[in-house]
């Protein structure tokens, strides 16, 4: 009997109540929730869809409380782009109103989790394909309830929840490619999103292995795929091929789970032999912008209230720009220099470094670096004729061997 693979959205690792006790307190931390959960979504509002078996809860993303739970057992699985929708299972996949709390409509049985594509009214899903070994792709229209399946698709494979990319180009699934009933390969496919056609096998991995998570980047230039139980694979998406690849030899113990936060930074964590790690990387150059070594978790980032949402047991809940500050469970070193922005200028002054020259840079919440230069210290006060747009920015000094980083705001 073939055997059955699943696509975990959520780690087990992340519910496992050994690994479940609260991190030292985190100057970031803004709440966390009282129950435990396996998996979540952010709503667009900013607001918290939370899961455990068959109970749904709806969390304030403020404050963390629970605004109300729904009435009936229910799974979900995606909330449209719009808000208004909710992706399901009752007793079939269905599509909830997400105000009223009704199921809007039913359209499959099969074991799936439709997502949905920009436009708010089509569902992507996964059916199996009658009198064969493989699966191809289904969407569903919410209001004209037509359903469209892929003429084309990937021999001998089953395929796991899809994932589709924010600009509706590409669908994303996991593949496991059966050479006999009990063998085979695990393989990461892109789709066309637009035709449900088959597009490329990304990468064969050896053996069926599990994919915990598929996310594309805001921008959909990139799509990861983590595969248990250590490895990152990023592809981009124009060139269909490698982008990075982080595994235990270049990251933390390896990478148990991951999501993106900008088009440049994602958020990993890993949990080898019981060790800790979380980790906020900015990809253009490998460098870690916030670290922690007795915390871990499936990370999104909730563009609502900037914050980032974590989820390891309980769901973790961190002031995302407090971290871009370079703010940590470190002790804080106090900077040795002020900084402030006037006039198209910026100004460094009171500074007592340790080396008459210094080398900075300035990048913006993002983590966009906007310049870099090496500066001479013996001139007294230093100004930089600079002209920012209103933001918030960051200036990063590296002075020998110690670094530090100073928040400006520009109001123009």
């Amino acid at each position: 009997m073939k055997r059955a693979f699943v696509l975990f959205v959520v780690a087990m690792l992340y519910c496992n109540p050994l690994l479940a006790q609260e991190p030292d307190p985190d100057p970031n931390l803004l709440w966390v929730t009282e129950n435990s959960y396996q998996r979540f979504l952010v709503h667009p509002n900013g607001n918290i869809f939370a899961g455990k078996g068959s109970t749904e809860v709806e969390i304030d993303g403020n404050t963390g409380t629970i605004i109300r739970e729904f009435p009936y057992q229910v799974i979900f699985y995606d909330i449209s782009p719009d808000g208004k929708y909710i992706s399901a299972l009752t007793d079939q996949r269905c599509v909830i109103d997400y105000e009223t709390q009704e199921v809007v409509v039913r359209f499959t049985t099969s074991n799936t989790s439709p997502k949905f594509m920009p436009d708010n009214k089509t569902l992507i899903f996964n059916l199996e394909v009658p009198f064969s070994e493989s699966y191809q792709l289904a969407s569903f229209n919410i209001e004209t309830k037509q359903q469209k399946i892929s003429q084309n698709y990937f021999e001998k494979t089953q395929i796991g929840s899809p994932c589709v990319s924010p600009d509706g180009r590409f669908v994303a699934t996991v593949g496991w490619f059966y050479k006999t009933q009990d063998e085979g390969d695990t393989h990461l496919l892109l789709w066309d999103a637009q035709t449900l056609a088959p597009i490329k096998i990304l990468s064969e991995n050896k053996g069926f292995r599990e994919v915990r998570s598929i996310k594309f980047s805001p921008d959909s230039r990139l799509v990861g795929f983590g595969v248990y139980f250590d490895n990152l694979y990023l592809y981009d998406t124009d060139k269909l091929s490698l982008y990075k690849h982080y595994g235990k030899n270049n990251i933390l113990n390896g990478v148990m789970g991951f999501g993106f936060i900008t088009n440049d930074l994602i958020a990993v964590g890993s949990d080898w032999n019981q060790v800790l790690n979380f980790e906020i990387i900015n990809m253009k150059d490998d460098k870690s912008i916030y670290k922690r070594n007795d915390f871990t978790g499936l990370a999104e980032y909730n563009i609502a209230h900037n914050t980032l949402i974590i989820l390891r047991h309980n769901i973790f809940c961190f002031d995302f720009e407090k971290i871009m500050t370079g703010a940590s469970i470190e002790p804080e070193i106090q900077n040795p220099f002020t900084v402030e922005y006037l006039n198209n200028a910026l100004s460094i002054r009171n500074f007592t470094f340790a080396n008459n020259q210094i080398s900075c840079s300035i990048t913006d919440i993002n983590g966009r670096v906007i310049r870099t230069m090496n500066l001479n210290l013996s001139t007294g006060d230093i100004r930089i004729p600079l002209k920012l747009i209103s933001g918030t920015y960051f200036l990063h000094i590296k002075d020998g061997s110690k670094e530090y980083v100073n928040k400006f705001l520009v109001v123009n």
